[in-house]
């Protein structure tokens, strides 16, 4: 008759190659989602800030930095937002004006527009007295142009020279 076949009547070739085809879709599927490389976060060094202009006590300014990407492959950036402290004190929040990708293993010069409240950094400056040098920290994020995220952050010493020095110490 021409019913269905049951499950038994399925066993010698016609299940091996239904088996046969079961694994090769599988090996597909997980040869298509192949492993996604570890991504490594840039690292960051400020080279310059270059002040702009003061207006009304806040001050425009461009940081660039030297950023350095760990990865073998290039990494395609959108934005980079960066937040400044001194002493551990707000000083200045910025962002990306233009990135280009970042080449594998290697470096490039990166630009971000900002603002500082130029009167809290004079404050700032002003509370810390003779504490040289003066710490600051970048911390912020790489953006990928799918969306990924990259934290970064560096610390270091702003070397300042004493008021004593610069003028003389008095007698």
């Amino acid at each position: 008759m021409g019913g269905t076949a049951s499950p038994r009547a399925e066993s010698g070739p016609h299940r091996g190659r239904r088996l046969r085809a079961a694994l090769a879709g599988m090996l597909l599927v997980a040869a298509c989602t192949s492993n996604r490389p570890k991504i490594e976060a840039p690292s960051v060094t400020v080279d310059s800030v270059h002040i702009l202009r003061i207006v009304e006590g806040r001050a425009s300014l461009l940081i660039d930095l030297q950023v350095a990407n760990p990865n073998s492959f290039a990494l395609p950036i959108d934005a980079v937002e960066v937040e400044v402290t001194l002493d551990a004190r707000p000083a200045a929040d910025a962002h990306s004006v233009h990135i280009d990708p970042l080449p594998a293993q290697g470096k490039a010069k990166v630009v971000l527009a900002g603002q500082v409240d130029a009167t809290a950094v004079a404050t700032a400056l002003m509370t810390l007295g003779t504490k040289v040098p003066i710490e600051y920290t970048i911390k912020g994020t790489a953006t990928l142009h799918d969306g990924t995220t990259l934290p970064f952050a560096h610390k270091g010493d702003i070397p300042v020279a004493r008021f004593e020095r610069l003028f003389g110490a008095p007698d």
